[in-house]
């Protein structure tokens, strides 16, 4: 369980401070600090900072220095005060993940503050808690790292607000992975009291109550105030975006249209070179899909809120090269992370382009044994009905090793009494102009008791972590479209009813 918004302060003396910070005193600002914060300072307006400054890498001890711009430059508002992180030390800018035990590094805004006392002195945005006061850390939940009332959620896991032990008793919320909040990437991040000293947290900052009612009592909300975590190079990482984070080796075309992105979304990166990124979509691709129509205004889910993902993936030539697809933003990580596992474990992918490459065309890009994801269409068969391709939750995988058995219009009678793919496809064969196997040059793999490169089976690398991420697999099916994985529209849209393929 992560809390995206916990606390980050954690015990430690004060002669280790002045070793970890190499200063004299816990009222000196170290320079690399100030240097960060001219950084960040060109793209922000914010005139308070609570800059959480880690340790030893892989340990959650920190220091949180409490700074104010002023006409002579950065200066320390507060003492410095010794901090926790999360057990498992501060993740990379992009790459935290639920239930890791990291903190986020990055640059984050503070909205708002809650506790359980009535009231809290100075001028910051408080609210009082109750037993009514939920915050959603269930990644396959619509509600996902929302603050909500008990009773309008149906998340199967969430954080009381109101806990039996003093560590939300004063809290500060960070504005951490929302609008959109994309799942699994770390939820209720906040800065609240310490259970003990140099006691870590599940992925927050926590310091004593005192100095941290010290600290939410400084703030200004007419200051903009934003908390700093991680290392010089990380915050500059982050305040970068996706440009400084590209490898050398990326394709030049791919390359151009993630910088084009309004927002990096999620990142990855793992032994063996791999490597993805997820943007907001960028407008050159957006201009590409109404001009091939694979978007179009009646489509279920406006432009706003698809992400544009480049990834790693190995080859059937036993190489690693980099695809591209359109998913829905919020599922941005689980696409990407199902992928490295596929990456990991050598599944080979054929080729991943957008389906605009086809003319959005989905008969051609299987043709062309083409993995892609996002493509406005309806259901085969059935008019008016948007497939789950249409709101970025869907993938086809090797169409060509992985066949479609798709019913013609007008035969679902006589094919009702079909029961089990092996039936499905005897009668396909045997009823060619009733049923068709899809690509046509895939019939020869519609045997899946002969395992083939490619072919995605129960138990490989590529099905398995799709399928841990909440995904269903069409080859399940009564007629079995080997091929595709698709995520439930009842655990990504509220009120949206669930359609086939």
């Amino acid at each position: 369980m992560n809390r995206t918004w916990r606390s980050i302060f954690g015990g430690v003396t004060l002669a280790t401070l002045a070793l970890v910070t190499g200063c004299s005193s816990n009222r000196e600002l170290p320079r690399r600090i100030s240097e960060s914060l001219d950084g960040i300072a060109r793209s922000s307006h914010s005139g308070q900072f609570l800059y959480v400054d880690p340790g030893t890498p892989g340990l959650p001890q920190a220091t949180l220095y409490p700074v104010r711009r002023s006409l002579l430059g950065w200066e320390l508002a507060l003492p410095a005060v010794p901090v926790n992180l999360g057990r498992n030390g501060v993740a990379p800018p992009f790459e935290k993940r639920e239930g890791d035990g990291r903190t986020p590094a990055g640059i984050f805004p503070l909205r708002t503050a809650f506790g359980y006392p009535a009231t809290l002195p100075g001028t910051f945005p408080y609210r009082q808690v109750d037993t009514h006061d939920l915050w959603v850390d269930d990644p396959q939940s619509p509600d996902y790292n929302r603050w909500v009332w008990r009773g309008e959620t149906r998340a199967s896991s969430f954080e009381e607000l109101l806990r039996p032990d003093p560590l939300y008793r004063y809290a500060l919320a960070l504005d951490y992975n929302t609008e959109p909040a994309v799942r699994d990437m770390g939820s209720a991040i906040f800065i609240h009291v310490e259970r003990g000293p140099e006691s870590g947290t599940a992925g927050c900052v926590s310091l004593p109550e005192k100095e941290l009612v010290r600290v939410i009592g400084w703030l200004d909300p007419e200051q903009r105030p934003q908390v700093v975590i991680g290392s010089a190079s990380a915050v500059a990482a982050a305040s970068a975006g996706v440009a400084a984070q590209l490898p050398d080796d990326l394709p030049a075309g791919l390359k151009e249209r993630l910088s084009q992105g309004g927002r990096l979304l999620a990142l990855r990166r793992g032994a063996g070179g791999f490597f993805a990124a997820a943007v907001s979509l960028p407008d050159s691709v957006g201009r590409l899909m109404r001009e091939k129509q694979s978007w179009r205004p009646e489509c279920p889910v406006p432009l706003d809120q698809l992400a544009y993902l480049v990834t790693s993936f190995w080859g059937f030539d036993g190489q690693p090269h980099y695809g591209e697809l359109v998913v829905h933003q919020v599922l941005a990580a689980f696409f990407m992370d199902s992928l490295h596992h596929a990456y990991n474990g050598r599944f080979p992918i054929e080729r991943m382009e957008l389906i605009d490459a086809f003319d959005a065309d989905d008969f051609r890009s299987m043709d062309a044994n083409n993995s892609s994801a996002f493509n406005c269409r309806e259901v085969p068969g059935r008019p008016g009905v948007f497939s789950r391709h249409s709101y970025g939750a869907a993938i086809d995988i090797n169409p060509r090793q992985n066949p479609y058995l798709m019913l013609e219009e007008g035969a679902r009678q006589q094919g009702a009494s079909v029961a089990g793919a092996a039936a499905a496809r005897d009668f396909c064969l045997g009823n060619p102009a009733l049923c068709r196997v899809l690509p046509a040059a895939s019939a020869d793999h519609l045997d899946r008791q002969q395992p083939r490169p490619g072919m995605l089976q129960p138990g490989d690398p590529l099905l398995t972590p799709f399928r841990q991420r909440g995904f269903t697999w069409g080859g399940s099916w009564r007629f079995p479209d080997y091929q595709h994985l698709e995520y439930d529209l009842g655990r990504l849209l509220q009120g949206d009813e669930t359609t086939p393929r």
